[in-house]
This record gives structure tokens, sequence and C-alpha cells, in this order.
């Protein structure tokens, strides 16, 4: 939409958009989460713990990135925004990655303990 001086009105919320993303991975992991200890599947466990430290990182680095004030003289505008939140969320699976922080490890443990002591209990029945 152009308005009276001739600008062009962005269409799209990015912030919305970004919000809507973040909504979707969160239920992506609950859904593989669930779907790997119903299966009982450890290969599916550990990628879903370690798709869930790669979310958390990707919130560190964006909130991170927040707390840095822009000078204005470089600023990119919505591009240079988009372009970093898909950077950072990169860097963010590459973190992830093998131990990465350890968060998703910690998380595989204690959830295969879990999915461990069902499997125990099923067998025993």
């Amino acid at each position: 939409m152009i308005d009276s001086i001739g600008n062009v009105n962005n269409i799209i919320d990015y912030n919305n958009i970004k919000g809507k993303s973040q909504e979707a991975k969160q239920g992506e992991f609950e859904k593989v989460l669930e779907e790997a200890m119903k299966e009982k599947d450890e290969k599916k466990l550990r990628k879903a713990c370690s798709d869930l430290e790669a979310i958390f990182v990707s919130m560190m680095f964006k909130q991170m990135r927040n707390t840095v004030q822009k000078a204005g003289l470089f600023d990119g505008g919505l591009a240079e925004e988009m372009y970093e939140d898909m950077l950072y969320d990169k860097y963010a699976e590459e973190v992830s990655k093998n131990k990465g922080m350890g968060l998703g490890d910690l998380l595989y443990r204690q959830l295969s303990k879990s999915m461990k002591m069902k499997r125990e209990g099923e067998d025993a029945e």
C-alpha cells in the first residue's frame, strides 16, 4: 500500500511472523517428542532434544543481539533483521550439534531414563 507521500508501507508484520515461527518450532518439538516416547525411538528422542537446544540457543542469541544498540548509520532495516534471525538460527543449529552446550544431552539422558522405565514396566506386564 502506498500512502499520500509515496512511501510504501510494510504489509507484512515481521514480528508476528517471527512469533508464529517460534510457536511452530515449539509445537513441532512437542509432536516429535511425543512420537519418540510412544515409539520408544532413541534416535528421534536425541533429535528432538537437540532441536529444543537449538531453539533455546537461538532465543539466547537473539536476546543478546537486542542488547546491542544500533548506530543507525548502517541500519539495514527489516531485511537486515530477517537475515540476522536466519543467521542466528543457523548458528544455534551448529552449536546444538554433537555435544552443543550440553542442554540437549542433559534433557536426552533424563527423558531416556523415563522411556526405559516405561519400557521395563510394559515388559514386566
